[in-house]
């Protein structure tokens, strides 16, 4: 595994924050190429993104914190700049942190326009390199297993890591999962996200999928256990998902997905002789 990408005396490149950061140029790109496409680039736009960025980065510091809440309450003098600079990165608590931030940024500035769609392929393209960098640097990949794709690495690379669970035989490749779940719904939304008429929703059946694909897949993550046999993602999931599902069902329940009924042909009356 190679934690570290680079290294030359006090500079040091981690894998993962490099590929993180990648992760993040690519998905911004992306979307500030559906924002021009779709004729939405403005000032308002600019401050809405920036936001995000800095909600998802939030997000995805504070959201892994309840896991070790003793070890961070125990930081004397500035607790929350301690969980901000020291904390895991949680893809969720991105997700999380910068959908609030969008929101309350466009409140604050009058935006009423739905921006979800163009973040709807920008986001799984983002995570697919960001997922390159899980690969790469942490251990372990996964839970054990027997299947015949399951990755083992040398002791050489179990030894950089304090707690190596499993990694003395072959583990499921969980990043590897993840990386084909999120090309392929990049891939299917380029393909096929016309068919979706509502605005906005096909960020929501992506994140809807996703969430479901992630609670399944953390069985195989080697994630430790909080509560009843589920780990930290699967617990913040659970509300997620449930949010999801009951906009949908509102959507459904309000006709938004019902189709307009084909309008009736028109009778033609031709006179004797004239041709249809």
């Amino acid at each position: 595994m190679y934690p570290v990408l680079y290294r030359d005396g006090a500079v040091v490149l981690y894998t993962h924050d490099v590929f993180t950061a990648l992760g993040l140029l690519v998905g911004l790109l992306l979307y500030y190429w559906e924002l021009r496409r779709r004729g939405m680039l403005e000032f308002r736009i600019f401050v809405i993104s920036v936001m995000a960025v800095f909600g998802g980065g939030i997000g995805a510091r504070i959201i892994t914190a309840w896991e070790h809440l003793p070890y961070y309450s125990n930081q004397a003098g500035a607790p929350l700049t301690y969980l901000i600079s020291h904390s895991g990165k949680s893809i969720i608590g991105g997700i999380v942190g910068g959908y609030i931030a969008i929101e309350l940024a466009k409140r604050s500035l009058g935006y009423t326009h739905s921006t979800g769609d163009c973040y709807a392929a920008a986001i799984p393209l983002a995570l697919v390199v960001g997922r390159v960098g899980c690969l790469l640097s942490e251990l372990p990949l996964g839970t054990p297993t027997s299947l015949p794709w399951g990755v083992s690495v040398p002791e050489s690379a179990t030894r950089q890591f304090a707690d190596c669970p499993g990694c003395q035989g072959t583990m499921h490749p969980s990043m590897v999962y993840e990386i084909i779940f999120h090309l392929s719904a990049f891939l299917l939304i380029l393909r096929y996200r016309h068919l979706i008429p509502v605005r906005g929703d096909t960020l929501k059946v992506y994140l809807l999928i996703a969430a479901v694909f992630r609670f399944l897949v953390e069985f195989v993550r080697a994630n430790p256990d909080q509560v009843s046999g589920l780990s930290g993602p699967q617990i913040v999931l659970i509300p997620l998902t449930g949010l999801l599902v009951y906009h949908f069902v509102r959507q459904w329940q309000r006709g938004a997905y019902r189709l307009p009924p084909v309008p009736a042909p028109s009778r033609v009356t031709l006179r004797e002789g004239e041709v249809a």
